[in-house]
């Protein structure tokens, strides 16, 4: 199976899964140990099975992931491979974001990034400036599109009234959990004004048990939610791979995935050969529960 892609009315692809690197080399903090070897086979193992959509940051690791992705790539034929990072917020002014992207390319060893995101907005620094940075970089040809992490509709409209190319991407934390971007219309602003919303943590929700405060779990997780449970017997599918398939569902949705195994990294591709039907995709969407109105990680600003 290939991963498919989501397609913009100009011609813009991006498959619609990708592998996140959050966690490789780190959490904020840059940490070299044995599981860099490991990380590194993860990528080269998920780019062998299909993947091209690379998402990283310079948040990762304090920089660590971007170069676990350089070293995974180097034997990989470039232009092949759709590579995402992020100018962490607090360095999105005229000086310090291209400063920031510069080293990310030096860290991932290449000339240019397919997408280059702003990690939350940074709301001290005017987003005239910002789009300053940003447009010189695109006109260098140091990034192919830009885009955007966590902003409300409002900031997003505001930061692309600046820029000369449009925002492909908002990046934002979406799953049957986790509703923000419907509530907040930003999944038909997306269609209406033509980019991807492109969901993290797809597979990460929650539950209520009876009284008790929402706990986090794994959609992969048998009898936790019956509704799951039903509609990947009914398909021949496992829960997480249902979780994918509504998650991105929308024409304008794709998601991230990242696993050690080799086996779920197949089994996330292989989602796709199946597609729900939309009755199913509502009933999933009316009765999963519980559903939470904003992120409890990062809402949007």
């Amino acid at each position: 199976m290939t991963i498919p892609f989501k397609t913009l009315k100009d011609g813009t692809r991006l498959p619609a899964l990708g592998l996140g690197t959050w966690l490789m080399g780190g959490d904020n903090t840059y940490i070299t140990s044995p599981q860099d070897d490991i990380d590194i086979g993860v990528i080269r193992t998920s780019i062998d099975l299909g993947f091209t959509h690379i998402d990283t940051a310079e948040l990762y690791g304090a920089g660590h992931a971007e170069e676990l992705v350089g070293a995974a790539i180097q034997s990989y034929d470039r232009e092949k491979l759709f590579i995402a990072s992020k100018a962490s917020h607090g360095r999105h002014t005229r000086d310090l974001l291209p400063q920031a992207l510069d080293a990310s390319l030096k860290r991932i060893g290449t000339d240019y990034l397919d997408l280059y995101y702003l990690h939350l907005p940074t709301l001290d620094t005017p987003f005239e400036e910002t789009a300053e940075a940003l447009n010189k970089a695109y006109t260098a040809g140091k990034i192919k599109h830009i885009g955007a992490c966590n902003f409300s509709i409002q900031n997003f409209e505001k930061l692309q009234s600046f820029l000369e190319p449009k925002i492909i991407a908002n990046q934002v934390h979406y799953n049957l959990s986790f509703r923000e971007p419907e509530k907040c219309g930003l999944l038909d602003h997306a269609q209406k004004n033509d980019y991807f919303v492109v969901a993290w943590r797809p597979l990460r929700l929650k539950r209520r048990n009876n009284d008790t405060p929402a706990v986090s779990y794994n959609i992969w997780e048998r009898s936790i939610s019956p509704v799951i449970d039903a509609m990947a017997d009914k398909y021949n599918l496992t829960n997480t791979q249902i979780a994918l398939l509504w998650t991105t569902y929308h024409s304008h949705v794709a998601t991230l995935i990242k696993s050690s195994n080799p086996a779920h990294i197949q089994e996330a591709i292989d989602s796709f050969n199946t597609r729900l039907s939309h009755e199913d995709y509502r009933t999933l969407s009316d009765n999963f529960a519980p559903q939470f109105d904003k992120s409890d990680t990062i809402p949007l600003i």
